[in-house]
């Protein structure tokens, strides 16, 4: 930490909050701790975000999530959003393949609103943010946006890791 970095912390805690209630600037809201997101986010974003790298941060975060994905729906052999289709697809398992179910299906509109909604987040967050980021020079991340996007890989990764495994076992 520099000079200047101690300075802004030391006013923060000294004066900071006064100030701002003067000047009308007070928190209006809860702020996002990035140390709180889901650990297959944070633990792959922070070193990059550490050396001020967002999109690298955001990239990592993504990678780690998709591993995460295909060793729990157990398919090496998908990427991404053909991934995220035969994970969370609403039509039953086919024997030998796996499918991850967020809730059961005794309320089947909340059941197909999860499943589709899981796929939905899924495929946008690979198709327009990760797969994005493959191409140099296409993505410049601010920090609050990385943040907010880092954001959106833990809520999903959540899902992923909340969901129950459902397989149907092959008969022979």
């Amino acid at each position: 930490m520099n000079a200047s970095e101690v300075r802004k912390l030391i006013f923060e805690l000294e004066e900071g909050l006064e100030v701002r209630e003067r000047l009308g600037l007070s928190p209006t809201g809860p702020a996002l701790v990035a140390d709180a997101l889901h650990p297959w986010v944070w633990q792959a974003a922070r070193p990059h975000w550490e050396g001020g790298n967002y999109d690298a941060a955001v990239w990592a975060a993504a990678i780690n999530v998709n591993n995460q994905l295909r060793a729990k729906a157990q398919r090496p052999d998908l990427g991404e959003t053909n991934l995220v289709e035969a994970a969370f697809g609403i039509n039953p398992p086919e024997a030998g393949k796996v499918r991850l179910r967020l809730c059961d299906d005794t309320n089947p509109a909340l059941f197909k609103d999860r499943h589709v909604g899981a796929i939905s987040l899924g495929k946008g967050l690979f198709s327009g943010v990760r797969n994005p980021l493959n191409h140099v020079g296409a993505e410049d991340l601010s920090e609050q946006e990385a943040l907010e996007t880092l954001a959106a890989w833990s809520l999903f990764a959540r899902w992923v890791a909340r969901a129950e495994v459902v397989t149907i076992e092959v008969t022979s």
